[in-house]
Parts: structure tokens; sequence; C-alpha cells
């Protein structure tokens, strides 16, 4: 899961630094701090293992809350889907992008989590 979350945490880095450049809009790049620190978790959970569970298990919290977050923007992103018109498409599409990436990982962690459990 160390990798695992390395990668989501530069996907979200990815995404909120690619908004705020299209838009010009720092508010746009609310992902990335997320990013840098699920990042941040997966790295030292990589190399410290003693704090490995504990890293991983804090990244997936604050994944939880990214997609407890974005809810409302993937509301609008269904909405434009539909053919509605919303204030602000992209913001729409951000949030949504970020749900999608946050809500992944965090089926991924709680598989991950079972399947160690069984272990």
């Amino acid at each position: 899961m160390e990798k695992t979350t390395i990668y989501t945490g530069v996907l979200l880095i990815v995404i909120g630094l690619s908004a705020s450049l299209i838009t010009g809009q720092p508010t746009a790049a609310i992902p990335a701090p997320f990013g840098i620190l699920i990042s941040l978790f997966g790295f030292i959970a990589l190399k410290k293992e003693n704090l490995k569970k504990h890293m991983i298990h804090a990244a997936v919290i604050l994944a939880f809350l990214g997609v407890l977050a974005t809810f409302t923007g993937v509301v609008n992103g269904l909405r434009i889907i539909a053919g509605a018109e919303v204030a602000r498409p992209l913001a729409a599409l951000v949030q949504t992008l970020m749900f999608v990436v946050c809500a992944g990982y965090v089926t991924a962690a709680v598989r991950s989590f079972i399947a160690a459990r069984k272990k």
C-alpha cells in the first residue's frame, strides 16, 4: 500500500496544480495539499516499517475526508453530465476527479486491510 499511497498523492498534486494553472485560481489547487500529505504519509510508511500501519491509516483518513469534501462537486459533475449548467464547471470537474481518486484509494486500502487481517 505504500507505493499506492505515494502514487495517489502524486496524482492529487498533479490534479491540483494543473487546475490552478488552467484557471489561475489558487483554490483550484486544493487537491495538491491533500496529495502532498498523502504522499508524505506513504513515503514515511515506505521508509519506517514501525510507522507503516499508522501512516497508511492516516493517509486513508485524509483520503476519506477528501471524499467527503468533494461530494457536492460530484453532484454538480453529475448535473453537467445530465445537461444542466453549473456556476463553475471546472471546479465540479476537479472535485469529481479528486473524489474518484480518493474513493478509489480508500477502497483499495480497505481491501488491503481486510486481506492483512485474514492473514
